[in-house]
């Protein structure tokens, strides 16, 4: 590693390994596509679904409304997973509706190959999908144009043995957050300790503020760096500097940094440790904070958790993250396991939180 600020985004990327369920791609055990009467894991991204009625009685499909609607499931495979897909359904679409399978690589918002769903009656549709190394997750979305009926049901992708013939599906070049080997590898030609990166701390400075710990843009990419405001982070939050912490302080063990309220270089009366810790292998650190635990802290002081402070009352917005450390709002946010299912984003203390 060439630069001593990097690891940062090297351990995040390792966080993003492929994930598939016995060779499945798609989260849908079963074909079970309703949880109730709420899609389980497919989203309604435009227009409305509802469940409908199929074949046969004990197998409800998925009915997209209106005349511009889709469903769309990010899949956590990687071309460490394999490269040859097969993507099958069962569908029931009249003349009147335009029905087809998107493809966006990465889950960029780029849509890098459609496939059109033939006008069928209960009729299996099978593509088979070849895709070029690398990539990190493909997003898989379901749309329905006109106003003719359309259902599908028993949707299921899986990887394959035999894709000899196609044409390969590229996503290059990669967005931020994805792995990289070369600047030429990524989109914003910036290839920082093997992730693609809107900035870098040794290259040319941000326009405005500084290169710092940026957002991910989805759950199978790595948090990248990007340029961020000057002091705009919170107690709390990740970071690669001081300086993008309103506390000025990037507290670091190893190579995961955090913005924190004290340092080695704070007087604090005891320990300036971590307020908690994220994730059960490797675990990572909260913000750093005087004597964490002990109930110590005055009215104002800064804290993590309601045992810092002496009123058992630690004041802030909720700090929620995965178990990589990145903050999130629910599990959607998280990176998926090898079962498919998206890790927990738990609640562990305040964002740049003072004792009440």
């Amino acid at each position: 590693m060439k630069r001593s600020t990097l690891p940062v985004l090297l351990i995040l990327s390792l966080s993003q390994i492929g994930a598939t369920d016995c060779g499945a791609v798609i989260d849908d055990p079963g074909f079970d596509l309703w949880c109730g009467e709420s899609l389980c894991s497919w989203k309604v991204v435009r227009g409305d679904a509802q469940r409908a009625a199929t074949w046969h009685s004990a197998d409800s499909g998925v009915a997209l409304l209106g005349s511009d609607s889709a469903i769309q499931q990010l899949a956590p495979v990687t071309s460490d997973d394999g490269v040859c897909l097969r993507f099958d359904l069962v569908a029931n679409v009249d003349e009147g509706a335009e029905v087809s399978l998107e493809i966006d690589v990465y889950g960029d918002g780029t849509v890098e190959k459609s496939e059109r769903i033939p006008t069928s009656s209960w009729r299996p549709v099978s593509f088979r999908l070849l895709f070029t190394a690398p990539f990190e997750g493909i997003r898989f979305e379901l749309a329905k144009r006109g106003n003719g009926n359309a259902v599908l049901a028993q949707i299921h992708a899986e990887l394959a043995d035999d894709c000899s013939g196609l044409t390969p599906i590229s996503g290059a070049p990669a967005p931020v957050g994805a792995r990289c080997d070369a600047g030429t590898d990524c989109a914003s030609t910036m290839c920082v300790g093997s992730v693609c990166a809107a900035c870098d701390p040794e290259g040319a400075a941000c326009p405005t503020g500084v290169c710092g710990v940026g957002d991910a843009l989805g759950p199978n990419l790595a948090v990248p760096l990007a340029c961020v405001a000057t002091a705009s982070r919170e107690v709390g939050e990740q970071c690669a500097s001081g300086a993008e912490c309103t506390s000025a302080i990037c507290a670091k063990e190893g190579a995961y940094g955090v913005c924190s309220a004290c340092d080695a270089t704070t007087s604090c009366g005891g320990a300036c440790a971590p307020a908690w810790r994220v994730g059960d292998f490797f675990p990572r650190p909260g913000p750093s904070v005087c004597r964490p635990g002990e109930h110590t802290g005055a009215s104002g002081a800064a804290c993590g958790t309601d045992a810092d402070c002496q009123s058992n009352d630690c004041s802030g917005p909720e700090a929620k993250q995965c178990s990589d450390g990145r903050p999130c709002t629910t599990r959607d946010d998280c990176p998926a396991g090898s079962d498919l299912i998206p890790g927990e984003c738990t609640t562990f203390g305040a964002l740049g939180g003072s004792c009440a």
